[in-house]
C-alpha cells in the first residue's frame, strides 16, 4: 500500500508540479531518490563525531561522508558532487540520513559543537566560513575580524594570508577543523592569484613569442594568458583560429615554469599524428604516441617525456584497466564529443586527475544547450550549475511534454562562461582572411530518384498525420520514422546509397560535381576538396575521377591515423594532387589550406559540422579567396533543412557570439519535432496554385546556380521569396555582405 502511494506521489524530472516552487521539487526529487535507493547507513564515532554519518550505496559502490544536524540547519554536509553543485544545501544521502532517522526513531543531534571549523558553504555559490564554537570562542571572535568579514565569509585579500591565520587559531584552539574541500578551495584561489601575476608581470607578449619557433597573433596571447590563469579553462576559438598553437604555449608556460612536468594530449584518432608534428613544430618538444597493444599502453603513460598523445578510444580502454590516470596538465581536442555526460567516454574522461587542464573545441555547442553544461562542467563544475536552475533560467519547456522547444536569457550564459571559457571569431579578431563565398546550388533530381523519395515522403506523411492526431507513435513506428528521413536524405544524394547498384545508379550530383572540377581543374592551381556523410557517395566520385584517369586523394573512417596523415601530406605537398575526397570522419583537426574550393555533396543536420568542413580549408595559413559550393536536391528533405540549419546557427550565436537573445524552435514558440517535421514534408511542387507561402517557406534562404538548374517558380515568386530574405538579412551587415556576394540571381524572364 505504501508502496502504490509512493509511486502515485513519484514526481517529474522534467516537468515543476504547479504551485511547487523550483528548489521545493528539487529537495523532493532527491528526498524520492533516497526513498526508492537502498542505502548503507552508518553512524560514526558518536562520542567523538555526533552527528556524522557514512552512507554507501552497494550497487554502484560510492561511499559518502553526510553531517546531518537536522532539516534546513546550515552544518548539513555531504561529500557528493550534487551537494557542492545544487546550492539546494541537501542531497539525496542526507535525505536518506534523514528518512533512517526517522524510521529508527531517533532526533538528530543539532547541539552546536564545541570545536571551531572552517568550512565551504555551497549555498548560493562557493564561499569559505568560520562557525565559532563554544571553546576559546571569545578569543578566536577577536582574531577572525581581521580575517572574515561580519558574515563570517573569508575576504579576498585574506586567502594569500590564511596559512598565518589558522597559526595563530590554533595556538588558541588547537581543536579548529579545516575541512578538506575549504582547504582545496583555499589554495586554488592562491595558486589562481600567482598564476594572474606570473601571466602579466612576467609573460609580455615577447616572453611568450619566445616560448616557440614563430610568434602568435595578439588574439592567441590573450587566450594563452587566460587560459593559464584560469588554470582549468575552455578555448572555444572559432573553427580555423589556431587553438592548437595557444595549447601548446600553454603547456610551455606549465613546463618552463615548473609548474608541470608533462602534458596529455588526448584527441581523436586522426589528429594524433598531425599534434605530433605541431608540437614539434611550434615548441620543439619530445613527444610520445601511446598506441599500440594494451599492455604496452599502460607502460607508456609513465613515460618521462614532455608531452604523450592518446586518441579518446584508447583512453576509453586504458581507463577501464587502470581506473585513474593521473596528469599535470590535460589537453583535449575536439571536445564537443563530450557533450553525452553519459556516455562511457565522458565517464572515463572524468576519471583523469589534472591539475591543470585546456580544452579546445571549435564548436561547444552544436544542438542544444544541455551539452554546453556537459562541456563546461569538465573544466568548471560550479560554473552552469546547478543544472535545475540553468534549464530553469535558459530552456523554454512544453509544459505538458517537458520537452524543449527554445531558448531565452542566452546573453547570461555568456556573462557566465567569461571566467570559464573564451572564444573569438575571425570577425571579432579583424583576422585578415581572404574572401570566402558560400552558394547553395539547386539540382533537380533524377525522376527515379524523385519517385522513391516521394514515396518515401508519403509514408513518412502518414506518420506525421497519425501523430497528429493522437500525439503518440510506437516504438517500431518511431525507428521506421527516423529510418525513412535518413533514407530521403540518401536519396537526395543517389540510389546507389540505399541499393550499392553501381552499374545502375540514378543520381544528378556526381555529373554536377564533374563540371565543377572540370572548370576548377582548368586552372593550373586550383585544388578541391569534396565531403559528403556517406562513404558510398565518394565511391562514386572516385569511380568517375578514376576512369578519367585524375589523380586524388581519400580519407574515411576506416583509414588508419597513419594512412589520414600521408594522405594529407600527400594532397598538400604534391602538384599534381589537385583532389581530397573525405567523408565527415575528417571534417575534424585536418589542415587543408591547400585547396581553395569545397564542395559539399549533402548538407548535414547540423550546421556545425558544415562550418567544421569549411574550416579545413579557410584558416590560417589560408591565402586564396574561397569558394563553399553546397550541392542541394530540389524538391528535397534536404532542401527545406536550410531553414533548420539557420535555426541552430542562431542558437550558437546568442550564447557565445552575442547573437538573438531568445530563440524558438519555431515560428508559434512552441513548435516540436514532429511540427518541424510536418512542414519539412511540403515541398514547393505543391505549394503552386495554393495561395501564399507560410513564414518559415518565405524565410529559406537557398541561392540556385543558373548554369546548373533553372528556377521553376514564377518570377513573382521568385521576387516574393527573394525580399523575404532579404527582410532578415539587411538587419545584419555582414548577412548584407553576403547576400550581395551569394545570393544575387539573373531571372531571364524579367
Amino acid at each position: 500500500m505504501e508502496n502504490n502511494q509512493h509511486s502515485q506521489q513519484r514526481l517529474s524530472n522534467t516537468i515543476k508540479p504547479a504551485g511547487m516552487g523550483l528548489e521545493e521539487w528539487q529537495v523532493a526529487l532527491r528526498r524520492g531518490q533516497a526513498q526508492r535507493e537502498h542505502f548503507i547507513i552508518n553512524e560514526l564515532g558518536v562520542q567523538f563525531s555526533p552527528g556524522e554519518y557514512q552512507v554507501r550505496n552497494p550497487r554502484s559502490r560510492s561511499q559518502y561522508k553526510v553531517i546531518y544536524r537536522g532539516a534546513y540547519s546550515p552544518w548539513n554536509y555531504c561529500s557528493c558532487p550534487d551537494f557542492r553543485t545544487s546550492g539546494l544545501g541537501t542531497c539525496k544521502h542526507v535525505e536518506a540520513v534523514k528518512l533512517w532517522l526517522q524510521a529508527a526513531g531517533k532526533e538528530p543531534y543539532s547541539k552546536e559543537p564545541e570545536y571551531s571549523s572552517v568550512y565551504v558553504d555551497y549555498r548560493g555559490g562557493r564561499s569559505i566560513r568560520i562557525r565559532i564554537g563554544e571553546a576559546h570562542r571569545k578569543e578566536l571572535t577577536a582574531l577572525t575580524h581581521e580575517y572574515f568579514d561580519q558574515a563570517s565569509v573569508l575576504r579576498p585579500e585574506a586567502f594569500a594570508r590564511f596559512d598565518t591565520f589558522m597559526e595563530k587559531a590554533r595556538s588558541i584552539d588547537p581543536s579548529l577543523r579545516c575541512y578538506p574541500d575549504a582547504l582545496e578551495l583555499i589554495i586554488s584561489e592562491r595558486e589562481r592569484q600567482q598564476r594572474a601575476t606570473l601571466m602579466d608581470q612576467v609573460y609580455t607578449d615577447e616572453a611568450l613569442d619566445a616560448l616557440l619557433t614563430a610568434p602568435l597573433y595578439p588574439y592567441q596571447k590573450e587566450g594563452v594568458r587566460f587560459a593559464v590563469k584560469a588554470g582549468k579553462a575552455i578555448i572555444a576559438d572559432e573553427m580555423g583560429l589556431g587553438k592548437t598553437v595557444q595549447a601548446i604555449c600553454c603547456a610551455e608556460v606549465y613546463l618552463r615554469q615548473k609548474m608541470a612536468e608533462s602534458a596529455l594530449i588526448v584527441c581523436p584518432t586522426s589528429l594524433k599524428y598531425q599534434w605530433k608534428k605541431d608540437i614539434e613544430r611550434w615548441a620543439g618538444g619530445q613527444v610520445l604516441i601511446i598506441e599500440g597493444y594494451a599492455s604496452k599502453r599502460l607502460e607508456l603513460y609513465n613515460a618521462s617525456v614532455p608531452y604523450k598523445i592518446v586518441s579518446y578510444q584508447s583512453l576509453l580502454g586504458d581507463i577501464k584497466s587502470l581506473n585513474r590516470i593521473s596528469t599535470d596538465l590535460l589537453i583535449m581536442d575536439e571536445v564537443q564529443r563530450l557533450k553525452n555526460w553519459n556516455t562511457q567516454l565522458a565517464w572515463a574522461v572524468r576519471r583523469i586527475d589534472a591539475h591543470y587542464s585546456v580544452l579546445l573545441s571549435g564548436t561547444p555547442l552544436e544542438n542544444k544547450l544541455d551539452e554546453l553544461c556537459s562541456i563546461v562542467q569538465l573544466a568548471d563544475p560550479f560554473c552552469l550549475a546547478p543544472l535545475y536552475r540553468f534549464r530553469y533560467d535558459h530552456i523554454v519547456t512544453d509544459p505538458e511534454s517537458g520537452k524543449a522547444v527554445g531558448y531565452k536569457n542566452l546573453s547570461d550564459i555568456k556573462d557566465k562562461l567569461k571566467g570559464t571559457l573564451i572564444r573569438r571569431t575571425r570577425q571579432s579578431v579583424q583576422l585578415q582572411l581572404p574572401k570566402r563565398t558560400d552558394q547553395f546550388i539547386v539540382i533537380p533530381m533524377s525522376p527515379e530518384q524523385s519517385s522513391r523519395h516521394e514515396e518515401l515522403r508519403s509514408a513518412v506523411a502518414r506518420l506525421v498525420s497519425k501523430w497528429s492526431r493522437s500525439h503518440t507513435l510506437s516504438e517500431e513506428e518511431r525507428r521506421r520514422l527516423l529510418l525513412m528521413l535518413g533514407q530521403m536524405r540518401m536519396l537526395a544524394d543517389s540510389t546507389f546509397i540505399i541499393d550499392q547498384n553501381q552499374e545502375n545508379h540514378h543520381d544528378v550530383k556526381v555529373s554536377e560535381v564533374m563540371n565543377i572540377l572540370e572548370d576548377a581543374l582548368s586552372s593550373d592551381q586550383a585544388k578541391v576538396v569534396i565531403f559528403s556523410e556517406w562513404e558510398r557517395m565518394i565511391r562514386l566520385v572516385q569511380t568517375e575521377l578514376d576512369s578519367r584517369s585524375i589523380r586524388y586523394e581519400v580519407l574515411h573512417g576506416s583509414l588508419s591515423a597513419q594512412k589520414r596523415d600521408e594522405a594529407v601530406g600527400r594532397f598538400t605537398s604534391e602538384s599534381d594532387c589537385r583532389i581530397f575526397l573525405s567523408t565527415d570522419a575528417g571534417s575534424t583537426g585536418l589542415n587543408l589550406q591547400a585547396a581553395s574550393i569545397l564542395i559539399n555533396l549533402d548538407l548535414p543536420w547540423n550546421p556545425a559540422v558544415l562550418e567544421q568542413r569549411i574550416s579545413r580549408i579557410y584558416r590560417i595559413g589560408q591565402e586564396e579567396p574561397i569558394q563553399v559550393l553546397n550541392l542541394v536536391s530540389k524538391d528535397s528533405i534536404e532542401e527545406r533543412m536550410i531553414e533548420r540549419l539557420r535555426f541552430k546557427r542562431s542558437l550558437f550565436e546568442g550564447t557565445l557570439d552575442g547573437g538573438d537573445d531568445t530563440i524558438f524552435l519555431s515560428e508559434d514558440r512552441f513548435q516540436g519535432f514532429m511540427e518541424s517535421l510536418s512542414l519539412s514534408l511540403t515541398f514547393p511542387k505543391e505549394e503552386e496554385g495554393q495561395g501564399a507561402r507560410s513564414k518559415e517557406q518565405e524565410n529559406t534562404i537557398a541561392t540556385q546556380n543558373q548554369s546548373s538548374c533553372s528556377p521553376s517558380h514564377a518570377p513573382c515568386a521568385e521576387i516574393t521569396a527573394f525580399l523575404s530574405s532579404l527582410r532578415d538579412i539587411l538587419q545584419s551587415p555582414e548577412k548584407t555582405k553576403q547576400l550581395a556576394e551569394a545570393i544575387t540571381q539573373i531571372l531571364n524572364e524579367t
